[in-house]
């Protein structure tokens, strides 16, 4: 026979946790772990609108800026607030801003 801590079966999928009988779903585990792959997401998201503004703040703030980087810019920048605004812990029910 087996020890206590030691089972044949296997979990079936992520995010399992075993009870002492059977492997449950860890919702915990699983919730803390979407919420961490969103701030990430959000992180790399706000870096790309960054590397975006930056340049177009570059021509605006030397005021050498074309319309159609001013809207650029502008757009960017909304894209940028907006996506700081993004509560990662409503992970995965997330509704991401769309890239300008």
């Amino acid at each position: 026979s087996l020890p206590e801590n030691v089972t044949w079966l296997s979990p079936e999928g992520e995010f399992q946790k075993w009870n002492g009988t059977v492997w449950v779903k860890d919702t915990e585990a699983e919730k803390l772990f979407r919420i961490r792959e969103a701030e990430e997401t959000k992180n790399s998201l706000m870096q790309v609108a960054s590397e975006h503004i930056a340049p177009l703040q570059d021509a605006a703030d030397l005021e050498i800026a074309t319309e159609e980087e001013a809207s650029l810019l502008e757009a960017w920048k909304k894209y940028r607030v907006l996506l700081n605004r993004v509560d990662t812990s409503l992970s995965p029910d997330i509704e991401w801003p769309s890239q300008p």
